[in-house]
């Protein structure tokens, strides 16, 4: 994505002006930046990053049914349905905005499971296809590997001295880190939400074919497909 690609730059601009360099045959060090033209920096990039993941109604919905649906098979009952990242309670903030990502930045999804024998949720096994069977895309297996750009952000915050936004938002990440599915195997009921990072802005969703991959003690993954439309 663009602002991730400004994000490296700017990264990589701040760990050349960090300060002197000792001997002679290193790199040649980057000129010198001042504060201002830090904090000018900064505020371009948190332009970029608002509009790219914090500000609301910028991207339409899947065109699809959100009524959940359920499999039911050897003790094992599955229930799925599409949400979106902005109705989230979690993902809530003060000034109108989303708290961590916005609907641009993927789909996210509900799961529930529910098994009388020890069970795990597999990334690896599990892909969302969207409009047709070709165009596919994997799912965030950890909550804060999707939330990088966030955190890059809030670091770049920090040097660059400004009031905290990015990094209080991060700072309140825990009720997300908390509604993902994880993979954590056990019996049991257990619910949680799933995001598969996608280009959704360029994307109208008409139909969603959800395959959701589970370990099974002692008999291994199983896989199960949803159609959504």
């Amino acid at each position: 994505m663009q602002d991730t690609w400004k994000f490296t730059a700017f990264l990589l601009l701040l760990g050349g002006c960090a300060g002197p360099r000792s001997g002679v045959s290193g790199p040649t060090p980057l000129p010198e930046t001042s504060d201002d033209a830090l904090r000018a920096g900064y505020a371009e990039l948190v332009r970029d990053l608002r509009e790219a993941w914090l500000n609301r109604d910028t991207v339409p919905g899947p065109v699809v049914s959100y009524t959940p649906q359920t499999r039911s098979e050897g003790g094992l009952v599955l229930t799925v349905g599409p949400a979106l990242p902005e109705d989230e309670p979690w993902n809530a903030w003060p000034d109108g905005t989303a708290r961590l990502f916005n609907d641009g930045v993927g789909y996210l999804w509900r799961v529930q499971i529910a098994s009388d024998k020890p069970v795990r949720w597999s990334p690896p096994h599990t892909q969302l296809a969207v409009n047709d069977t070709e165009q596919t895309f994997l799912p965030v297996a950890e909550p804060d590997d999707l939330l990088m750009p966030l955190r890059r952000g809030a670091a770049l915050e920090t040097t660059a001295g400004v009031a905290p936004d990015l990094s209080l938002r991060m700072r309140n990440a825990d009720p997300f880190r908390r509604a993902y599915l994880g993979t954590n195997t056990a019996s049991g009921a257990r619910e949680g939400v799933v995001v598969f990072p996608a280009p959704t802005r360029n994307l109208q969703a008409v139909a969603m074919e959800l395959t959701l991959g589970v370990w099974v003690e002692g008999e291994g993954i199983r896989q199960y497909r949803f159609l959504f439309e």
